[in-house]
């Protein structure tokens, strides 16, 4: 038998107990914890075996209406044209582009300057869907980020107002976006056969008639959409018949259910139109702006059944650009609303 001398059976002894050392610290209550064990399953201990799914991207949607110019001395160009658009493709990119955008108003000056500003807008990630190609006063345009699946023009009663609708693919699912420009008091009478559709009681006035249209449009669109979104500048402000036909239909106005408060005519808060500014320019070549005094532009969202809608919102074009350009501060007449809609 081989006898081990002493120094070094004692640095063995030694060595042994260093490794037992090492291992009774690694089972103590000194370890980092239950978050660095495993269980049978080869996971940490208390963490789920299989990851959540993450939540889809809400859909981001902006109304405008950006003002035709079609009463602008003809010397203005359409009230600065070519100033008004730049402002506004601006932005739209400091909100980061979003994902829907209807405008209203796009008369003969924007149809031309509209297609060339949009092409390079956001990197070229928007397409233009309308009823362009002829003449008219006031048309409704939608700006998509989305794939369009379907799309379509609404010649809503009285001229010349009308709307014009996609179904576009988000990440939330099926969405119906439409923009429309419901009846001012320059041109809202009441309803006659030759002016509206029978869907609308006889003496209904125009601007109601435009909200009753819109909810029957809904509802004979095919089954589907996560979102049904109607947008625009509807001329009502929000304790109106025409809002109350939207609300009763199962819609929502994104502006107060995020929580933000009614608009306030004398400081502006959370008004959208109105003001009494002089022409030619109606305040927009002021720092401080057309002057809302009312809330008539909105957001207005219906969710499908399964679908528990959050809901953010705030002003679009509602501040004066940093500086203004030549001359012009704002783009338009209106400010406008961006939602951002997610089912959760």
């Amino acid at each position: 038998m081989t006898t081990v001398p002493h120094h070094r059976g004692l640095m063995a002894c030694v060595a042994a107990l260093a490794a037992l050392a090492v291992l009774a610290a690694a089972c103590s209550s000194g370890d980092s914890g239950p978050a660095d064990r495993e269980d049978s399953s080869g996971a940490p201990d208390g963490a789920a075996t299989t990851a959540e799914e993450p939540a889809a991207a809400p859909v981001r949607v902006v109304t405008l209406n950006l003002l035709h110019g079609f009463f602008c001395p003809p010397e203005t160009d359409a009230c600065q044209a070519p100033d008004r658009v730049r402002i506004f493709t601006e932005l739209v990119e400091a909100a980061d582009c979003p994902d829907l955008i209807g405008l209203q108003e796009i008369g003969a000056r924007l149809e031309e300057l509209l297609p060339p500003a949009v092409a390079t807008l956001c990197d070229g990630a928007y397409t233009i869907a309308w009823k362009g190609g002829e003449p008219a006063i006031d048309r409704e345009m939608v700006l998509t980020r989305l794939p369009i699946a379907d799309q379509g023009y609404l010649d809503i009663a009285n001229f010349p107002w009308e709307a014009y609708w996609v179904r576009a693919e988000s990440p939330q699912g099926p969405v119906d976006f439409l923009t429309s420009h419901f009846a001012s008091s320059s041109n809202n009478p009441p309803c006659t056969p030759d002016l509206c559709p029978p869907v609308c009681p006889a003496g209904t006035i125009t601007n109601e008639c435009h909200a009753i249209e819109v909810v029957d449009f809904f509802d004979r669109q095919p089954p589907g959409a996560a979102l049904s979104i109607a947008s625009g500048d509807l001329n009502a402000v929000p304790d109106s018949p025409t809002v109350a036909t939207l609300l009763d239909a199962g819609f929502v106005d994104a502006w107060l259910e995020a929580g933000n408060g009614e608009c306030d005519p004398a400081t502006h808060t959370g008004c959208t139109g109105g003001g009494g500014q002089p022409e030619p320019f109606v305040g927009m070549n002021t720092p401080e702006g057309p002057g809302y005094d009312e809330r008539i532009d909105y957001v207005m969202v219906q969710a499908a059944g399964e679908c528990d809608l959050a809901v953010e919102a705030e002003g679009f074009a509602a501040e004066p650009r940093a500086e203004a350009l030549n001359g012009m501060w704002w783009p338009a007449d209106h400010a406008g609303v961006l939602a951002q809609l997610q089912c959760r």
